[in-house]
């Protein structure tokens, strides 16, 4: 009678045990990475985003944050996801030239002159049709208009034309897009890692580097450049991605609270972004940087007269038709 009493003590600690485990893995577990800093306006609207999921799926879904690129390169990353883990990275949409090559066209310099003009774009029939060829190469866009931020020149001389930057070399990522349009705007594009950047400015080897005003006060590059120009080359949005294949294995339920709370996450982070803008600018004027207006019609014509012949494989007019939709 004991073993039996035992027996069945062990077998219902087991069948609980069993039942915990269920629970456990019943529960959805996504990793979302990012090569922000804790801190920065990217960390603390994606945690802000992790609460907004839990409390919307009542703790089914969970989401785990990584910056600092904790989990590796956003290549690296964008792989992880196209293979099917359980992964939403923040990327560029030039990072889709290789398999949806028309999208890069969003990261192009001078397509609008505000956000609120820009992410026009992401009603358009022209969008939904990229969206629809991003599935058939293997990734699912979970939020397309997270804003990033305004990108700006910080150099060694004032910028007020193309011509001030002739034979001026500037830090930019290693990315076919923001090399041309570093080129475009007259500058010699100098491809680097952000890390790179500092002592590199201090050694002579690049003359500036280009970035938002946050990030270029966070690097601290003003201690070694003085002159801030407003050039405002590119009003960077980026997306959240994944991968079709696990995007698919949600149920429509899962995949309505991450597209609905995802966009709840875009507006808050675009008022943190224009909060930190303003902080940053006038942290940067606090440690001596000159911050010079510019007139940007010489470098709009430029980037519009040689962005589209840098990217041959663009589809005809893509540029235009683009700047259409944004400031039609």
């Amino acid at each position: 009678m004991r073993l039996n009493k035992l027996s069945i003590a062990i077998t219902l600690a087991t069948v609980t045990s069993i039942g915990f485990v269920s629970a456990a893995q019943a529960n959805t577990v996504i990793r979302v990475a990012y090569g922000n800093q804790p801190g920065e306006p990217v960390d603390v609207a994606v945690n802000q985003w992790a609460e907004w999921v839990n409390e919307a799926s009542n703790g089914e879904i969970e989401l785990k944050v990584f910056p600092a690129s904790q989990l590796g390169s956003e290549t690296e990353v964008m792989e992880q996801a196209r293979f099917g883990s359980a992964i939403i990275s923040i990327t560029a949409y030039s990072n889709f030239l290789d398999s949806v090559p028309d999208l890069a066209v969003l990261d192009a310099p001078y397509l609008s002159e505000d956000f609120e003009t820009k992410l026009k774009v992401f009603d358009s029939e022209w969008f939904a049709d990229q969206m629809a060829q991003v599935a058939s190469s293997g990734y699912h866009i979970v939020i397309p208009n997270a804003v990033y931020g305004v990108r700006h020149l910080l150099t060694r001389e004032p910028v007020n034309s193309p011509d001030d930057l002739d034979g001026v070399g500037v830090r930019v990522q290693n990315s076919q897009m923001y090399v041309e349009a570093i080129r475009a705007m007259g500058a010699t594009p100098t491809p680097m890692s952000l890390g790179d950047v500092y002592p590199a400015l201090a050694q002579g080897m690049v003359d500036g580097v280009e970035n938002p005003a946050a990030v270029l006060f966070g690097g601290k590059f003003h201690e070694v450049v003085k002159h801030l120009s407003l050039t405002a080359h590119m009003h960077t949005v980026a997306p959240f991605v994944t991968g079709q294949a696990f995007w698919d294995q949600l149920d429509e339920e899962q995949q309505q609270i991450l597209t609905d709370t995802g966009q709840q996450m875009a507006e808050y982070l675009a008022e943190l972004v224009a909060e930190d803008s303003e902080q940053a600018l006038e942290k940067l004027r606090s440690e001596g940087v000159e911050i010079h207006e510019v007139d940007t019609t010489p470098f709009r014509e430029r980037a519009a007269e040689q962005i589209p012949t840098a990217f041959p494989q663009w589809s005809d007019g893509l540029y235009d038709d683009v700047y259409e939709i944004i400031n039609g």
